[in-house]
């Protein structure tokens, strides 16, 4: 029962922190938004517990399976999901960040799965400033642009050469 309850646990703390990610994403109006960021985080989570739930199953039965195994097919799994979401143009490659948002979210799944909660935090928080650096980036262009015509002129003569 206890162990159950531990379990339940990290599935919340799960569901959680891939929240957090999902409601920037959903908020940008993004490919994998919400719902789709918390239920990849969420089934990364379930599948990394899952070696644990049958470790008691493999002993009575003799059996040895390879925990990494199952995490590799994991992120693997995440690949063939993520490479969805990529949009290729002959001009432009759209959906990448997303792409890789989904890879990010499946590693705080299965870290979360494990236990380490203090690791899928951190993940969690370097996540979302991560993505926020795009908005970051134009808010300081957006700066340079309040710039006079002979300051702009100045700094591009001073990179150029």
């Amino acid at each position: 029962m206890i162990i159950e309850l531990v379990y339940i646990i990290r599935l919340l703390v799960s569901i959680l922190l891939c929240f957090i990610i999902g409601y920037e994403r959903e908020l940008q109006d993004k490919e994998a938004g919400l719902r789709t960021v918390m239920l990849i985080g969420f089934g990364a989570t379930i599948f990394t517990l899952l070696p644990f739930l049958l470790l008691p199953i493999s002993e009575q039965l003799n059996f040895t399976f390879d925990f990494s195994r199952i995490l590799s097919y994991i992120i693997g799994g995440c690949g063939f999901l993520a490479g969805m979401v990529v949009i290729s143009d002959k001009r432009k490659l759209e959906g990448v960040t997303t792409s890789a948002c989904i890879w990010a979210v499946v590693g705080v799944g299965i870290l979360t799965g494990l236990g380490q909660f203090v690791l899928a935090i951190f993940s969690t928080l370097m996540i979302y400033l991560i993505l926020k650096l795009k908005y970051i980036k134009i808010k300081i262009q957006l700066g340079n642009h309040s710039r006079s015509k002979n300051e702009k002129k100045y700094r591009k003569t001073y990179y150029s050469g």
